[in-house]
């Protein structure tokens, strides 16, 4: 069988409960409102009959064995003034009614047999007889005279047929009040699924939910970590990825603070600062992971916050290795231009008739080219830096420029705590920059300084030459896009390094003198949210 769609069972579930809840509150209210007309029918012919049998003219009546025209006459009216009485009758002890409101049966023997007990000195009581005009709930009252004689009985009755007829008003109204309050309810219900309609975004309940979990399934087939909390700091929102770069074992519950899964989360900071922060980078159980935190604003109010990361440990290790291949073709080039160069040299000297200049030249170029290898892989053990340094020192040595590593520079695949690529794209640009400065010199010491020390908690990379320096006036434009002294096309190098180094809480420091030379030194720690910035001297 079809299961009913959502909007179907909630609507249902609504009239159903609000039916449930009319009949039981009716039903009560209608046996309680009984009860009480019951007893208060039975009230009434008992202050009725206590009143009557202790009237002195009904006493009078009976010791003289008479009914009494005027009396009968005043009973009358005093009847007619009884809320709910259907009959009054005074009979003497054998019985013989001395006064009925039906009048015809005034002399006639009282019908029932239920005055038995009253008559022979039972104290007064209420039952259920049945006498001339039918079915009656009666109450008995015995009459005595001056002596406490019983000399007679009051019987006070409501007729059955009138009772009946109460309780069918009773009902009657009853039954109105709840076709009004079911009406309501259908109305009220109408009201709450049109509300809820429109809560839900136009949506029914079933289609809503449907798109939840459709979304729900989206989130989880992303590689992205997603995770969200309110203003309380409890999680509204958490994919599968999520789950997984944080090694939880189970999917966890909504309203699970966030702090209890994860203590050193920033999250709950951005939630107070109402600040946005962008390409954060931490470690996440031994994962790299680069981090987006953006705060959920509703009305102008912040009213949560959102963290998206992604595990960079994989992609980084890809984008070294490719890194470090693009490089290594860049270094093969090099040397193969250069052994051109060589070749072109000895062709040279052979032609010359000078072979002993050839065995010299082969012995020192081999000297040279093997010794600069071996520094720069003896200090640099990152082969996608050492291949780009390598790469370098040929081709800045092509130009007539020497380049060399500083003697303290250190860097080990293990102390790494960037991506490689970032120290890549920082060196070659700063590099470039440098042997494109010295090879426009046409005079002077052309010599270029490159240092490198990474260690678990930070790093340094310099790089100076003996350049032209740059002028006062220019340091302040150097970092901005498309500013070159080089011409147009240029001035996009200088800006990539500042936005690097931005993202990644680093800090840079110029020096430069005019006719001396320029030293860039750039400098990152752990400390996620260090101030960064540009600091000339010179």
């Amino acid at each position: 069988m079809k299961e009913k769609p959502l909007e179907h069972q909630i609507y249902v579930s609504q009239i159903f409960s609000i039916i449930l809840a009319i009949l039981l509150s009716l039903g009560v209210s209608l046996h309680y409102n009984l009860v009480t007309k019951r007893n208060s029918l039975d009230m009434n012919i008992k202050n009725a009959g206590i009143f009557i049998s202790g009237l002195p003219e009904v006493a009078d009546m009976l010791k003289k064995g008479q009914p009494s025209e005027a009396f009968n006459k005043r009973m009358d009216l005093l009847v007619k003034e009884l809320d709910y009485i259907d009959v009054v009758t005074i009979c003497n002890n054998d019985s013989i009614r001395f006064y009925h409101n039906n009048k015809a049966l005034i002399g006639k023997t009282f019908v029932g047999g239920d005055e038995t007990a009253i008559l022979n000195g039972a104290s007064p009581y209420i039952t259920n007889g049945k006498g001339t005009l039918g079915s009656q709930r009666r109450a008995f009252y015995s009459i005595k005279d001056e002596h406490g004689k019983i000399i007679g009985f009051v019987m006070v009755s409501v007729l059955t047929t009138s009772i009946s007829q109460l309780t069918r008003n009773i009902l009657l109204v009853f039954l109105l009040l709840a076709l009004v309050l079911l009406s309501m309810g259908f109305l009220v219900s109408g009201i709450l699924y049109n509300r809820l309609k429109k809560i839900l975004l136009g949506y029914k309940p079933e289609e809503f939910r449907k798109i939840h979990i459709e979304r729900k399934e989206v989130l989880d087939a992303l590689e992205e970590g997603i995770f969200a909390i309110n203003t309380e700091g409890e999680l509204i929102l958490i994919n599968e990825s999520a789950k997984k770069i944080l090694d939880l074992d189970t999917m966890p519950e909504y309203g699970t603070r966030l702090t209890k899964l994860y203590p050193e989360t920033r999250l709950p900071h951005v939630l107070q600062t109402g600040m946005p922060e962008y390409n954060i980078s931490l470690m996440i159980k031994g994962k790299h992971i680069m981090s987006n935190r953006i705060p959920i604003i509703e009305n102008g109010k912040t009213a949560g916050a959102v963290s998206i990361f992604r595990n960079k440990t994989e992609y980084t290790r890809l984008a070294e290795e490719l890194t470090g291949a693009r490089y290594m073709v860049e270094t093969l080039r090099a040397l193969n231009h250069e052994f051109k160069n060589k070749l072109h040299v000895i062709l040279g000297f052979i032609e010359m008739g000078q072979p002993e200049k050839v065995t010299d030249f082969i012995i020192n170029t081999s000297m040279a080219s093997t010794l600069a290898v071996s520094e720069v892989t003896k200090q640099i053990q990152v082969s996608s830096i050492a291949a780009l340094l390598i790469g370098k020192i040929i081709r800045a040595g092509e130009l007539g420029i020497r380049l060399t590593i500083k003697p303290d520079s250190s860097c080990l695949e293990s102390q790494l705590h960037l991506p490689v690529d970032l120290y890549i794209t920082i060196l070659g640009n700063l590099i470039e920059n440098a042997i494109e400065e010295l090879n426009e010199q046409s005079s002077g010491i052309k010599e270029i300084e490159v240092g490198i020390n990474i260690w678990q908690s930070g790093s340094i990379l310099s790089v100076d030459d003996t350049g032209r320096g740059i002028p006062a006036a220019m340091r302040d434009k150097i970092f901005e896009k498309g500013f070159s002294t080089k011409g147009d096309g240029r001035g996009s190098g200088m800006c990539l390094i500042k936005k690097l180094v931005d993202q990644h809480h680093g800090i840079i420091e110029m020096e430069s003198e005019e006719n001396t030379g320029t030293s860039f030194t750039i400098t990152f720690t752990e400390e996620e949210h260090h101030v960064s910035g540009n600091h000339y001297r010179g």
